[in-house]
């Protein structure tokens, strides 16, 4: 089995993504797919903090929430106070009394990292429905134990996990639905929610956005930097995630993930012809 492009073209992938790796100062966590389900992965099962990229499927949780008919998508919802946490978001920043839909809710989730939407679809959902999907979907190394800006419950020990390969199934799914998981409309609802993720200042940075598309989902922490995404280059799609931990300066990371992000980006272009 063999990845899109030459043997050249591979390997150029490899060792450039490798050097990238090398030269950085945390630990990288590295899976890159294709359509044909080739891969290529640097240490691609270690566990690391999920930061925000839990919320990938914790949306998918909640979808199948819907399509069992215990929510509704258009269900009207507030957002009490307690949460109401900082970072990431904007319904922290909004009146109080402002009414959420569950959609809106999913949507804030991802395109903006809202915390206090993702603290709420918790509620909703609740932690062990979320833990129940990943699984049953052989997302063994992805767990939710606490919520958004929790310190306290991180305090005691608590964190949510995953790992670049589990990130990378996360994506198969909303890309090939392998055993219809979920209905046609909602996987594209899903796949147009990461499409307009609105945080592009990591794997797409560098991107030509003109020629190049991507659906993806950032997370961070400190001393921790990841994103991942669904990469489209006409026909081509490719699945990547990059996970870096052990990180002394946030910025090192999110500059090693913007040079990934070319690299897969002229990977998916193919070599130059003479």
């Amino acid at each position: 089995m063999r990845m899109m492009g030459t043997d050249a073209n591979i390997q150029e992938l490899r060792e450039r993504v490798r050097t990238v790796v090398n030269s950085t100062a945390g630990h990288v966590s590295f899976m890159m797919e294709d359509e044909g389900g080739n891969q290529y992965q640097i240490e691609a099962d270690t566990h690391k903090k999920a930061a925000s990229l839990i919320k990938i499927p914790i949306l998918m949780a909640a979808f199948k929430q819907v399509e069992a008919g215990r929510l509704k998508l258009t269900d009207r919802h507030l957002v009490e106070a307690e949460s109401r946490v900082g970072g990431a978001g904007v319904i922290s920043q909004l009146d109080a009394e402002t009414i959420f839909t569950l959609l809106d809710l999913l949507t804030l989730m991802i395109i903006v990292s809202d915390n206090a939407a993702t603290n709420k679809v918790i509620d909703m959902l609740g932690m062990d429905d979320v833990n129940e999907f990943c699984t049953k979907h052989g997302l063994s190394k992805t767990k939710l134990e606490r919520k958004m800006m929790d310190f306290k419950a991180a305090g005691q020990g608590l964190e949510n996990r995953t790992c670049a390969r589990d990130i990378v199934k996360c994506l198969k799914l909303l890309l090939e639905n392998w055993n219809g998981v979920f209905t046609e409309e909602n996987r594209l609802q899903m796949l147009k929610i990461l499409d307009g993720q609105q945080l592009l200042d990591k794997l797409p940075f560098l991107m030509d956005l003109d020629s190049v598309t991507i659906a993806n989902k950032t997370g961070e922490l400190p001393g921790v930097e990841h994103d991942c995404g669904i990469v489209a280059l006409g026909e081509k799609k490719v699945l990547v995630a990059v996970l870096i931990d052990d990180l002394t300066d946030n910025a090192v990371g999110k500059k090693a993930i913007q040079e990934i992000g070319k690299i897969v980006e002229k990977y998916m272009q193919g070599p130059k012809s003479e």
